[in-house]
């Protein structure tokens, strides 16, 4: 009699897959940088806004050695203002160049840098330098892009018919509305970053918007504009992190990418910040009727936190 263990027997289920709900492009390595420096762009116009005082009290600086751009600062941390935002993006890095950045970062008492990586940073062997060092991988946000293609006339995210249509605005942040901007932001994050966002409001290629839901304010995302290329970042509450619904992320990046092309906007970069393995749920869905393709997934290193095991 056989004494095969009952799970042999059972016919063998393959898990369950699903097709990726966002078109998947394979870019070249020259695109590649020419997304990641439309992101370091605007990093590099957001830190040079930092008020001097402002700066000062929370050891706010972006410093760069050639194409090499790296953030820090030394009150708030937080991943966007500790980071080296290209490395082995405009040439291959070097192990020199790692411990030298590492090293910056001790000397300016941040305990945890983080470095962003792509498939087309050079050398291939940079995570294993990052890992050699102890630095883990931690997740990472996926890398999409469209081009101008012009939009439907239609709106792309109709609102509820059960709705008024008075109940949702999406409206540009001025300096009368800055301050409402800013603290929305300050509170969804918990940075006491107000007097830096604000100094935002009205600087040349800077355009923020807010969704606001009877009168308040629901929703934020801002789009920096710089030589025919846009980045889309400083959103909150983040879509799958911070918030469960990604509609209301969906009625400002319509609003986003209209005015954009409309600027003469030639290349939109911009983010998913919470991943899926199959790249299907409503953020890849969103993105997709936005015209918006995926080109890959940017990871992230870091030190684990001092209380993790």
């Amino acid at each position: 009699m056989s004494t095969a263990a009952l799970w042999e027997l059972q016919p063998i289920i393959p898990p369950e897959t699903h097709a990726a709900e966002i078109a998947i492009e394979e870019v070249s390595r020259d695109f590649s940088r020419a997304m990641e420096r439309t992101e370091v762009a605007a990093w590099l116009d957001l830190y040079e806004a930092a008020p001097a005082d402002f700066a000062t009290r929370h050891g706010v600086s972006i410093a760069s050695d050639g194409d090499l751009v790296w953030t820090t600062c030394t009150t708030i941390p937080f991943i966007h203002f500790n980071c080296v935002k290209n490395i082995g993006v405009d040439g291959p890095a070097t192990e020199e160049q790692v411990d030298a950045l590492l090293q910056r970062y001790r000397d300016a008492g941040v305990m945890r840098p983080w470095f962003y990586t792509n498939p087309h940073a050079e050398p291939a062997r940079l995570r294993c330098w990052l890992e050699a060092r102890g630095l883990q991988h931690q997740g990472g946000w996926e890398r999409i892009y469209r081009d101008a293609a012009p939009l439907p006339d239609e709106p792309l995210f109709p609102g509820d018919p059960l709705i008024p249509v008075d109940d949702l605005l999406v409206e540009e942040v001025t300096p009368r509305t800055a301050s409402d901007w800013a603290s929305f932001i300050g509170a969804n994050y918990r940075l006491p970053a107000t007097p830096w966002l604000t100094a935002l409001v009205g600087r040349k290629g800077w355009h923020h918007y807010m969704l606001k839901r009877r009168g308040a304010v629901a929703a934020v995302r801002s789009l920096f504009i710089s030589g025919g290329a846009a980045w889309s970042g400083i959103d909150a509450p983040v879509p799958g992190i911070m918030a469960q619904s990604f509609d209301l992320d969906a009625v400002l990046g319509e609003r986003l990418v209209r005015d954009g092309i409309a600027a003469g906007v030639k290349l939109f970069v911009a983010d998913i910040e919470a991943p899926r393995p199959d790249r299907d749920g409503p953020a890849y869905r969103n993105y997709d009727r936005l015209g918006f393709k995926l080109a890959y997934l940017r990871n992230h290193y870091s030190y684990l936190p001092a209380y993790s095991s």
